[in-house]
């Protein structure tokens, strides 16, 4: 009892502290996720526990010196502070575009954000802040004495056992979020790029090359690889059309398997050797490079969206963890003012696709399959649900090639589409769903090719090839030299025995 007695103000004041740091900061990380019913609202419930308890320890650090606590922590509260007002409001996900939007932003673009709500919102955190500040002077007794430090050593410590367990389980949320992403984006890429110093020269005048890059598509999903689902009723309709059943990688996150496609890495690679980045070699050829895209900038690929000529990224405020996130298919009308069909273009279109959390991917007309996932708490949902809304993602994924193809067609262009997905995705083959882990359904990611009848006409012989093979192995690799082949460029070395049409 003396015990409780003599730290009493202390348990208050941390306790105190950690409320009002939940309610305005950490929380918002769980305002706005799909939940269905009280297992869903109890597990999510102690996953904010968790969190809270990792910051704790911080906090409690933080506090020990009341000169570091006044001068610090306002700063610290205030900054996250605006971060979950969007976060709550917009359902903003913190990631390293968010980052460098706030940082690089002009002063007039930030005083347009500026709302009655915004500032009320800050107002009452500045209140807090004050109040917290006030509470702090009332402690007495020497905090690195008390038995609270060992529990504050814990908690920091919880942070490494639980990410450990479960990568993503408290990175990905406020506060941890904005300091990784943070970092993410004044850390140089992990990749070093290869100089050109060759010329480089293209042997086609008007080859155009449409990449539309999938997200989280597996192959045994599509109607055109035999898939007892009409997934691809619009695609299987068409001629021109090649599927691929049997494309391959083992790279099955976005961060590690889009580097490795647009460049000449290999599966298997480490990176201790600089790369060639296919956007730079295409540039250095003089081929126009564009770059539309849904998914917002990350470090592993953001420097190819830079290279290339023109680059356009809607919606960058919302990522594919948020729940607001813009439709694919804003992406045709950008395509169509960009699109070139008598030049030497390559063009790449960086859908959404069918990232989880899938309800969020497709408008209600493709909500065909039912009945569908009702909360983001995975084992909270049938594996029916689960894969009939996935299956709805294939369904607008048909809907959305097949919008590019129509615009291409009109130009009677000599034009590949090429439609690949970075990776596939676990269905609850053995308990295991969506992606970031290996399975034979993640490392069979889907593969589409569609060609212009002018284009058939000048390359015969490799589409004869294309329909031959279709079945076979392919490894994702195929994507750097195929490319370099197909637009014949000079001057740059490339492996030919991983051409995928010879």
């Amino acid at each position: 009892m003396e015990a409780i007695k003599k730290y009493k103000k202390q348990l208050f004041f941390h306790l105190f502290l950690n409320f009002v740091f939940g309610v305005f900061i950490t929380f918002s990380s769980y305002y706005h996720l799909p939940l269905n019913d009280f297992k869903d609202h109890l597990y999510y419930f102690f996953h904010f526990l968790i969190l809270q308890f990792s910051i704790f320890g911080y906090l409690y650090l933080l506090s020990i010196n009341r000169l570091i606590f006044v001068s610090v922590f306002p700063i610290i509260f205030v900054l996250l502070s605006i971060a979950s007002f969007w976060i709550y409001t917009q359902d903003i996900a913190i990631s390293q575009s968010i980052i460098q939007a706030s940082i690089e932003s002009k002063p007039d673009v930030i005083f347009d954000l500026l709302s009655i709500p915004f500032l009320v919102f800050m107002l009452v955190s500045i209140i807090f802040v004050f109040i917290i500040l006030k509470m702090h002077r009332i402690i007495k007794i020497n905090q690195i004495k008390s038995p609270l430090l060992l529990l504050a050593i814990i908690s920091i410590l919880s942070y490494s056992f639980v990410e450990d367990y479960r990568f993503g389980t408290l990175r990905r949320r406020l506060p941890y979020n904005v300091v990784i992403a943070t970092n993410e984006y004044y850390s140089q890429n992990k990749i070093t790029f290869k100089t050109i110093k060759n010329k480089l020269k293209t042997g086609v005048d008007s080859l155009n090359i449409v990449f539309i890059l999938g997200e989280s598509v597996r192959a045994d999903h599509l109607q055109l690889n035999g898939y007892y689902r009409q997934t691809n009723p619009l695609l299987s309709k068409r001629k021109n059309i090649v599927s691929f059943s049997n494309a391959y990688t083992p790279l099955t996150y976005t961060a590690i398997s889009v580097p490795q496609i647009l460049t000449n890495a290999s599966l298997t690679d480490n990176y201790s050797e600089p790369k060639y980045s296919l956007i730079d070699v295409l540039n250095y050829a003089n081929i126009k490079t564009s770059w539309i895209g849904n998914q917002t900038s990350e470090k592993s690929f953001g420097i190819f969206i830079n290279q290339s000529t023109i680059h356009k990224l809607l919606d960058p405020m919302h990522s594919e963890s948020s729940f607001r996130k813009d439709y694919d298919e804003k992406l045709i009308p950008v395509f169509k003012s960009i699109y070139k069909p008598f030049e030497n273009q390559f063009t790449t279109i960086h859908m959404m696709g069918s990232h989880w959390w899938y309800e969020t991917r497709y408008p209600e007309s493709f909500r065909y399959y039912r009945p569908i996932i009702k909360s983001k708490y995975v084992p909270s949902n049938t594996k029916e649900e689960m894969i009939n809304s996935y299956d709805n993602t294939i369904l607008y994924l048909d809907y959305f090639i097949d919008e590019v193809i129509k615009n291409v067609e009109k130009t009677n262009s000599n034009t590949l589409v090429i439609y690949l997905s970075d990776h596939g995705e676990l269905l609850g083959e053995n308990n295991l769903w969506l992606h970031a882990q290996n399975g034979k359904e993640s490392e069979n990611p889907a593969m589409i090719i569609w060609y212009s009848d002018i284009f058939e006409k000048e390359h015969s012989k490799m589409i004869e090839n294309l329909k031959l093979n279709n079945s076979k192995k392919t490894d994702l690799d195929f994507f750097f030299p195929s490319i370099i082949d197909l637009y014949k460029i000079e001057g740059i070395k490339y492996n030919k025995s991983k051409v995928f049409y010879k």
